[in-house]
């Protein structure tokens, strides 16, 4: 069977859809992941065949009008706005489907996968009649856009020759724990989540227990993806919260994708490590704190690791409130380090937390695997 994979540009939107990708191929069927050209690398780094659509033009400036920070800074501001619903996945779908659909005609998959904000796939399903299944990241946040869509996208309905579309597809494949996830609209196929933060080699540090309590920071890959100024920005909070939280009884480590805006004047003891894959470090550790983003919250779950999360992000919200409603850590409301250095030391001292994290890690082992949901999606694509 032929199976496409379809994503944006953007690196914790296409990694959520490489462990599938990997699924297919290791059950024998053809697999391709069609992305605008700036991640094709990525893709084939993961191992799997990409297919380039859509331009080559950098997201910041759409970035930084739909990825709103909730406290913004001189540096960053608020950003203006497009009065459009639903503006960057509008102008991302615009950019990649004519190619997408053309890829389409040409090869012909028999089923198409999709992360939620890549409507390009959705909509060129619905014009040619292919199955089409939703691939979540985490906590389902987004689906209450789908009120918006078919006005949001009524031009380029037009142009495609349908009436409509929904973007929840055939169904959608959810790897959340039941207890965190939000309702979920249409058929749900519930499978394990594996966790995939990009490629990286397991450092000598790591083989061996830590002598104290590992902490693990991390502010995820979108602001340095937004640009510059949003990354130092992130990188001025880092260096306060390093401050606030490095001890010497407390194994640190800052986790990031470019060491240079941190600079080298951080505390004695502390361990910077420069795009290590969260997925390798975290089962040694006891706390994650980041900003709620579902790569790293999605790694933590799966870790059975406590967590802080600091909502950076409008997005970061929900999936915030509702990680800390499972009592398998603490949100912080402001990004102020006293208040994070509190919630950590209060995470740290609180088995309850470490025994709801670990309910989390089960509700995630107890899902099917990844092989279950591919023969799932199989006999899904084989009832056109």
């Amino acid at each position: 069977m032929r199976v496409l994979l379809v994503s944006w540009a953007w690196p914790s939107h296409v990694r959520p859809l490489v462990p599938i990708g990997w699924g297919f191929r290791a059950a024998g069927h053809d697999v391709r992941f069609a992305t605008q050209p700036r991640l094709a690398g990525a893709v084939t780094g993961a191992g799997l065949p990409a297919v380039s659509v859509g331009g080559g033009g950098d997201h910041t400036a759409l970035l930084a009008r739909a990825l709103r920070p909730i406290r913004p800074g001189p540096e960053t501001g608020a950003a203006p706005s497009t009065g459009k619903r639903l503006g960057l996945s509008v102008a991302l779908a615009e950019d990649m489907v004519d190619d997408l659909e053309a890829f389409c005609r040409h090869w012909a998959p028999d089923l198409v996968l999709y992360e939620p904000t890549t409507y390009a796939a959705p909509l060129v399903a619905a014009r040619l009649g292919l199955p089409h299944v939703r691939v979540l990241w985490g906590v389902d946040f987004h689906s209450p856009a789908r009120a918006f869509e078919n006005l949001a996208f009524a031009e380029l309905c037009e142009k495609l020759g349908i009436d409509r579309f929904d973007s929840a597809g055939t169904a959608t494949v959810d790897p959340c724990p039941p207890s965190l996830q939000v309702d979920v609209p249409g058929r749900v196929l519930r499978t394990r989540y594996v966790p995939y933060n990009g490629t990286g080699a397991v450092p000598g540090w790591l083989w061996t227990e830590p002598r104290h309590p590992r902490v693990v920071l991390t502010w995820g890959v979108s602001p340095q993806f937004k640009g510059p100024g949003e990354w130092d920005a992130a990188a001025r909070r880092m260096r306060a919260l390093v401050a606030a939280l490095a001890r010497p009884d407390r194994d640190l480590v800052v986790a990031v994708s470019s060491t240079d805006a941190l600079g080298g004047d951080l505390p004695d003891g502390v361990r910077v490590v420069e795009n290590l894959p969260l997925h390798l470090v975290l089962p040694s550790s006891a706390v994650l704190i980041s900003r709620g983003g579902a790569g790293s919250m999605m790694t933590g779950i799966a870790a059975g690791v406590r967590q802080v999360v600091v909502p950076e992000y409008f997005p970061d919200l929900v999936p915030s409130q509702r990680l800390a409603a499972t009592g398998a850590g603490a949100l912080v409301e402001d990004d102020d380090p006293e208040s994070v250095r509190a919630a950590l030391d209060a995470v740290l001292a609180d088995e309850a937390a470490a025994a709801a994290a670990r309910r989390l890690r089960s509700e995630v082992a107890a899902q099917a695997t990844l092989d279950e949901t591919v023969g799932e999606l199989l006999t899904l694509a084989g009832r056109r």
